[in-house]
């Protein structure tokens, strides 16, 4: 097993694309990596592959600084995003093609890609070629290839984005129980956040120059470092809200720049909007902690909004809701009916709220002193607010 390292790694053309990463990837460790289209994660995997130079930085395998070794000589395997088969090839040929340019015997060549095969459910295509079989098992060839060449590290560059729904769902599976794949050290990147919340041991969020955050699916789903994270990660998006922190009768509310949207702020996280002598905050709200009020516990902060559009998704609903020209996307039960133009009480869950810098983007939330002091900081900051308002 071997232990991938990332250092100072930089990458560039005419804009860096990647400038001083850094990254560790244990062995055995399903690493994923998920950001937009064009952000960089090919050109990241191309530099450990060693199909690009970097312009600086270094890449260790348990150690040893592989940045200068051509790719044959690295042990890493990589599956394209355009599964690049050979179509003159039959499956079996495709799969045997890493042993083949090692010089491998052909018994072993023939025993590792049977096996291989029969773990990918594709032992009885392998006289086919690739023309011959569906998308979904050129895939499965394609990922054949990488697992038989027996390599340090795997690299899978978005390898079941072009799958049908029903098979991107079966192969994610494999991924977990595949055991040549938690032998070694595997990154993989995409840009579906439901692939990355799913496979990934960690998940690294990329952004414009690198990884703007790491960590666990709940991690980065409950405490996103800034915006960007947030937005990127769950489906449907988070609802990003430009409010103001104003305060009524001592205590302290935000409202909404853009309707007439009044939440009070919970408490306990109050002592994280101290700082803003301004007033200006960026709420973060998940669709699943605004409901219908019936569907919420009692006390919630609710509010009256237009039914705009609404989806029935089988397991859920999708509520798009207008707050005086604020839209608010909320979840309801999926055997609710919605009619257009007609009004509804949404409730909100203030604990849930996520608060953001407006300027930089990063979130408040996680700039957490200690709780025991939130309740006289609370009173503080609306002390505060209503003594600039007066003035």
């Amino acid at each position: 097993m071997a232990r991938l390292e990332l250092q100072g790694l930089c990458k560039g053309w005419d804009f860096p694309v990647i400038d001083r990463m850094d990254l560790t990837v244990e062995e055995g460790e399903f690493f994923v990596i998920v950001g937009p289209s064009g952000i960089g994660k090919t050109t990241l995997l191309r530099l450990v592959a060693g199909l690009e130079a970097p312009d600086a930085g270094k890449v260790l395998v348990d150690g040893r600084d592989i940045t200068a070794l051509p790719p044959y000589r690295r042990r890493v395997a990589m599956t394209f995003e355009s599964y690049a088969l050979y179509p003159h090839k039959t499956v079996a040929e495709n799969i045997a093609s890493p042993l083949r340019a090692r010089k491998t015997d052909a018994a072993t060549i023939a025993k590792r890609v049977q096996s291989v095969a029969e773990l990918l459910r594709i032992d009885h295509l392998l006289d086919r070629k690739p023309g011959e079989v569906s998308g979904g098992q050129k895939q499965r060839t394609a990922l054949g290839r990488t697992l038989v060449a027996d390599p340090e590290i795997f690299l899978l560059d978005e390898p079941i984005s072009h799958l049908d729904a029903k098979i991107r769902h079966e192969l994610r599976q494999q991924f977990h129980t595949l055991e040549d794949l938690r032998k070694v050290a595997t990154l993989y990147v995409t840009h579906d956040y439901a692939e990355a919340l799913s496979l990934g041991d960690r998940i690294g969020v990329m952004g414009s120059g690198g990884l703007v955050d790491v960590g666990t699916a709940r991690d980065l789903f409950e405490r996103p470092a800034n915006l960007f994270v947030a937005e990127h990660l769950g489906q449907p998006t988070i609802n990003v809200i430009p409010a103001r922190l104003e305060s009524h009768a001592d205590v302290l509310h935000l409202r909404a720049n853009q309707g007439d949207l009044l939440l009070p702020v919970d408490p306990a996280r109050a002592h994280l909007l101290a700082a803003r002598n301004d007033g200006a905050v960026t709420i973060g709200l998940r669709p699943q902690f605004v409901r219908p009020a019936d569907e919420m516990p009692a006390g919630s902060a609710q509010v009256t909004a237009n039914v705009d559009l609404y989806e029935a998704l089988g397991s859920t609903g999708i509520l798009i809701a207008d707050i005086l020209g604020l839209r608010i996307t909320a979840l309801t039960s999926p055997e609710r009916i919605f009619e257009h133009d007609t009004q509804v009480q949404l409730a909100v869950d203030t604990a849930a709220l996520h608060y953001f810098d407006p300027r930089t983007g990063a979130n408040l939330t996680l700039q957490t002193p200690g709780a025991g002091a939130a309740t006289a900081m609370a009173s503080s900051v609306a002390s505060g607010i209503s003594s600039r308002a007066e003035a």
